[in-house]
């Protein structure tokens, strides 16, 4: 029977109430739905737009927020190399507008060109985060492939020949600061591995190394960071630092000279210079100086006591056609760079003065460069690296897959984690079936008991059940523990299932449903010769599935989202559940990371909600009647 009769809907009051009531639970289910919207849409982000919390991700639909994504990913989530690259200053890649493309023949031929780099002069692409160390960008993606290949998908294996301890292909290509004078990474296998593995990218993965970035930067500091002063100083206009001309030689400019022969004795990296072999009588002399004159030291220095490799003389002493990696001659190489080099001997070899170069072999003359381009270069002097350009046009070519890709990274990471980690899974799924197996077992049965058997004490037992649900389960914390270490069951799978068994309010539920059957079902029972389990099984606890159901739901839902319990009865990470995992996550992922664990570990929920919903619905009502 409808609490409002049909008669009385037709009242305008009435209406407007009902209308009010609809208003009312609208509002409460966006409020709802609305968080829960802004949580699966952040989690498709990542740090350049985690904070814009919109009910779709921007980058979907808009190409200027996939360009700041793509760039972010590209320069390994570091603004300041992407400023460097760029020739421009900015703070954070929310700033980033959208540039101009270049040319398919720019691209292609660019391309080219950083394949036939030295892989000293260029950096890995998507390789690492510099605010999170594990992020998986899209390079980091293909060099665990690459290690699990290399290793045969045996961790242990890698962890031998690297020295390490890890628990699973988690690495992140090594960082490269080739930049700087004194990076120079040890010869590993480790660093041989990454070597081959840079070897096998694709040109869009390879960055060229800033060196022009860093000679402006120092150049602008050498000046108090006054571009003016430095205009005033060159006697040119500089308006910004891509004005200031990085020079192959020593300039005629004596400004100029000053301040490239600093750079290049004090900060300039070795391996981007060029010392002419007419340098060589001069680095004997300098040898010969700072040993004293003392050729047996300096041998002993060099050689050890393998006397076969001795000089006998200091003009024998050659000079080295690359900086030498061993740590006496890279010292002497250094000292006479920085103190007795002839700058007339010395060449700056740059990526940007080997595109020039590259252009220059390929069109003769910047007429040429600028028919094929559409470019408007004054001379080859003039060109600079299309990077912005040629990145725009990786994003124009490739958007769906970016997209693509952008979208489903957090989740593709936070399913590596889970999977890989331990046993997370595996020990979810006993915990949740052991869970609801014994709840469906001891919380009946007691409950059967308590409804049968009319004791005198039946109402003071069920005051104690309800007792236990005042005080939360922090308060019991201490002395389950306790009592379980007494027991020798700590890291096992019975000290997370055993405290929950029997629940207060299961029995008071299941005692008020088995009270409301008609005792003539029992009579009956008995007439046909069933016994007291025989009735439990097929009268009560067949009835009673609703009522079950709605019970399995409650211990699913708190074995499944309970990690506090589970870290502190199982401190080994071999016990820990799918929960604890994602709680230890959530102390280095990102935001959008953490949200994608979340969305990801509400699905069995999810699911078992819809699939289930008719039987919890009737397990809700069905007391209600009876």
């Amino acid at each position: 029977m409808p609490h409002i009769s049909v008669v009385g809907r037709k009242s305008w009051r009435v209406r407007f109430a009902i209308l009010s009531l609809y208003l009312i639970l609208s509002v409460g289910a966006v409020t709802m739905v609305v968080p829960f919207m802004l949580m699966v849409s952040t989690s498709f982000t990542s740090n350049v737009d985690a904070q814009e919390f919109r009910i779709y991700p921007k980058f979907w639909f808009d190409d200027s927020w996939l360009y700041r994504k793509f760039i972010e990913s590209e320069y390994n989530e570091d603004i300041l190399l992407y400023s460097r690259v760029a020739g421009e200053d900015h703070g954070d890649f929310r700033e980033l507008s959208l540039p101009e493309k270049s040319s398919e023949k720019q691209a292609k031929e660019y391309d080219e060109f950083k394949l036939s780099l030295p892989l000293k002069y260029t950096l890995t692409a998507h390789a690492y985060s510099v605010s999170r160390g594990k992020i998986s960008l899209e390079g980091v993606f293909l060099y665990r492939q690459f290690l699990e290949k290399r290793f045969g998908g045996d961790i242990e294996k890698a962890n031998q020949e690297y020295g390490e301890a890890r628990d699973y292909f988690d690495m992140q290509v090594p960082r490269e600061l080739w930049w700087m004078r004194d990076f120079e990474p040890a010869k590993t296998t480790k660093y041989a591995d990454q070597w081959e593995f840079k070897k096998s990218l694709e040109p869009r993965f390879l960055i060229p190394v800033p060196l022009e970035a860093m000679y402006r930067e120092y150049v602008k500091a050498m000046h108090d960071s006054d571009l003016p002063a430095v205009a005033q100083a060159y006697g040119k206009p500089i308006e910004s630092l891509t004005d200031i001309e990085v020079h192959r030689t020593l300039p005629v400019s004596p400004a100029e000279a000053a301040d490239w022969e600093e750079y290049v004795r004090r900060e300039a990296p070795f391996q981007f210079m060029i010392i002419s072999p007419e340098a060589e009588t001069d680095f004997q002399r300098f040898l010969s100086r700072k040993y004293h004159g003392d050729l047996s030291l300096f041998n002993r220095n060099y050689f050890g006591e393998d006397t076969a490799r001795y000089y006998i003389s200091w003009t024998r002493v050659p000079l080295p056609e690359t900086p030498p990696p061993e740590s006496f001659p890279r010292a002497d190489y250094s000292d006479f760079i920085q103190q007795s080099v002839p700058m007339k001997y010395v060449q700056m070899q740059t990526p940007l003065t080997l595109y020039q170069d590259f252009l220059r072999d390929r069109y003769e003359t910047i007429n040429g460069v600028n028919g094929a381009y559409g470019t408007t270069y004054a001379s080859f002097a003039a060109i600079e690296l299309p990077t912005k350009a040629t990145d725009a046009y990786q994003l124009a070519t490739n958007k769906q897959q970016i997209r693509r890709q952008f979208t489903w990274r957090n989740y593709r990471d936070v399913t590596d984690y889970i999977i890989l980690h331990g046993r997370s899974v595996f020990n979810t799924i006993v915990l949740v079936a052991c869970t609801i197996l014994i709840t469906l077992t001891i919380n009946p049965i007691a409950a059967y008991a308590l409804s049968r058997f009319k004791l005198p004490q039946t109402y003071k037992i069920l005051l104690f059940c309800l007792a236990t649900m005042a005080f939360p389960a922090e308060v019991s914390a201490i002395q389950n523990f306790l009592l379980l270490k007494q027991f020798h069951l700590l890291n096992t799978y019975w000290a997370l299932f055993l405290p929950g068994a029997a629940n207060g309010f299961s029995i008071f539920l299941l005692k008020g449903f088995f009270d409301s059957l008609p005792q003539e079902l029992y009579e009956a029972a008995e007439l046909d010769g069933a016994g007291e389990f025989q009735m439990y099984r097929r009268i009560c606890y067949a009835m009673s599935k609703p009522v079950l159901a709605v019970i399995a739901l409650g211990a699913f839902t708190g074995a499944y989202g309970s990690f506090m319990w589970a870290l502190i009865v199982c401190q080994n990470p071999k016990m820990w559940t799918l929960m604890v995992w994602l709680q230890q996550m959530s102390g280095w992922a990102p935001m959008s990371m953490v949200y994608a664990s979340l969305v990801l570990a509400a699905i069995p929920t999810l699911l078992v909600f819809i699939f289930c919903q008719n039987i919890i619905m009737r397990g809700i009502i069905l007391p209600m009647e009876k």
